[in-house]
């Protein structure tokens, strides 16, 4: 072959080479510009993507709204409402100026070029000081709210539920919770630390505001008299009333049969172990069915036959107190064994003409009976430096709770609770009843208490009327201790 023809072909073949590489070339141009592979920002790809459809992306993703949990409820917000904006321009810039997939060398010969990875960082403008406001105003001022306190409702012996409280824990936590969700492609729910504050006992200030209305609701005519504390905390509400207008406390009235309980204790005090069923049976008889004749014969048999009235005074003063006393037997036609003066009875601002065989007043009596409570919930307890001792007290709550009547603070209670109480009430010198009393330890799911109710009328005091007052009184207390739980008064 001549050389003229062999030069003809290669320059052909050059020819062609050049053809085949420029069409090559155009369509290698003809592609468009996309990110690298391996390009991505906080986890997202964008490698493959064009400028456009990678700023859409960015867009998509983290302009997606942030939901704010506050307990229950769930808030949605876009970015731009918390003050977050994306800095799109700042984004893209960080994107290499290769924007090719890959060389034209590369692509012509089919070769894989070799590509790394690409990071870019999250570019954007947050407000935290508009933040905090906005979160702020959403929240602390709309959705916080106080923990409540229990409260009565009116014309009732029930109460509303206290009802706790809520509050952010802290407001620049919750921005630093919220900028972690904004700035997030995937975390965008933030479950707020929500504080919550129990709610308050009720106030004593309260029950006794719903006590006094009780009474005021009631119409009651007359002295009443209110002994309350509580055996886990010692609070104390006492107070007096006389025709709805305070009077100072610790009136003077005739015990009746509430001063059976000295008189168990000061029987008890001159017991030794093994107790003789005698002595028992008629403390049951005294406490459990009223009678007096097992008074009279406990005083005698364990005490003194002539002055066993007197003696029991005495322990009273002991234990420090000085307006219980009973001066004679309960056996009609008695003798007064002593006339008695006392504090409470040398009062004239109110005066009820008491027994002058046997007195007492409300403080006196509910600290006798928060002693025997003490004493049998403690060895330590005892009365009279032993003499009576923890069994001993828990025989004589025994028999008081063994005293049934139905009526009175026992008509109040519920089932979940117990009461032991000793009530009192008698004809005096003009044949009518004046006084009615009650003095207990109320035993609840709640919490235990003394409870002592002493009031007295001028005119005769109707049965069924003292017992809805007094009953109404004790579901009042009760649904106090148990707001959980609470009883509801039905009228006939």
């Amino acid at each position: 072959m001549s050389r003229a023809i062999l030069l003809v072909i290669g320059l052909g073949s050059i020819f062609a080479s050049l053809i085949i590489a420029l069409r090559a070339y155009t369509q290698y141009a003809a592609q468009p510009e996309i990110v690298p592979y391996l390009t991505e920002i906080e986890g997202i790809p964008l490698g493959g993507l064009s400028l456009d459809e990678a700023s859409q992306r960015i867009q998509e993703v983290f302009n997606l709204p942030v939901e704010l949990q506050y307990k229950t409820a769930r808030m949605q917000f876009p970015p731009a409402e918390l003050g977050f904006q994306l800095d799109l321009a700042a984004i893209l810039e960080q994107i290499p100026h290769t924007t090719r997939p890959i060389s034209f060398k590369a692509w012509f010969f089919g070769k894989d070029s070799e590509q790394s990875t690409h990071t870019l960082k999250l570019a954007y403008t947050l407000d935290e000081a508009y933040l905090q406001n906005f979160l702020d105003e959403i929240f602390t001022q709309r959705y916080d709210q106080p923990a409540v306190a229990p409260a009565p409702i009116l014309y009732s012996t029930n109460l509303t539920p206290g009802q706790p409280g809520y509050q952010l824990s802290s407001l620049s936590q919750t921005v630093e919770q919220v900028k972690l969700a904004l700035t997030s492609p995937t975390e965008r729910i933030v479950n707020l630390t929500v504080n919550e504050t129990p709610a308050p006992a009720l106030s004593w200030q309260n029950l006794e505001t719903m006590v006094r209305q009780l009474v005021k609701l009631e119409r009651f005519n007359g002295l009443f008299e209110i002994y309350l504390r509580d055996m886990k905390t010692d609070q104390l509400m006492h107070f007096a009333i006389k025709d709805q207008q305070d009077v100072p406390v610790d009136v003077a009235y005739s015990a009746a049969s509430t001063i059976k309980i000295p008189i168990m204790v000061s029987t008890m005090r001159r017991l030794e172990a093994p107790i003789p069923n005698q002595a028992l049976n008629w403390m049951a008889q005294m406490i459990g069915e009223s009678l007096n004749p097992p008074a009279d014969g406990l005083m005698k048999a364990y005490m003194d036959n002539q002055n066993g009235p007197l003696m029991v005074t005495a322990d009273m003063r002991e234990l420090g107190y000085q307006n219980t006393f009973l001066a004679g037997y309960f056996e009609p036609g008695s003798p007064l064994l002593e006339r008695v003066d006392t504090p409470a009875n040398q009062r004239r601002d109110v005066y009820l003409d008491p027994d002058l065989y046997n007195q007492t007043v409300p403080s006196e009596t509910g600290d006798l009976l928060t002693r025997l409570y003490r004493c049998a919930s403690s060895p330590q307890a005892g009365l009279f430096n032993g003499q009576v001792d923890q069994e001993e007290c828990e025989i004589m709550l025994g028999y008081l709770k063994g005293n049934k009547i139905l009526a009175l603070l026992e008509a109040g209670l519920p089932p979940e609770a117990s009461i032991a109480h000793k009530h009192g009430w008698t004809n005096e010198t003009d044949g009518l009843i004046h006084t009615i009393s009650d003095a207990s330890v109320i035993y609840t799911p709640g919490g235990d208490y003394v409870l002592v109710v002493f009031a007295h009328t001028e005119n005769q005091f109707l049965y069924d009327y003292a017992n809805r007052i007094f009953a109404r009184l004790a579901q009042s207390i009760y649904n106090a201790y148990n707001l959980e739980n609470q009883t509801f008064w039905y009228e006939n």
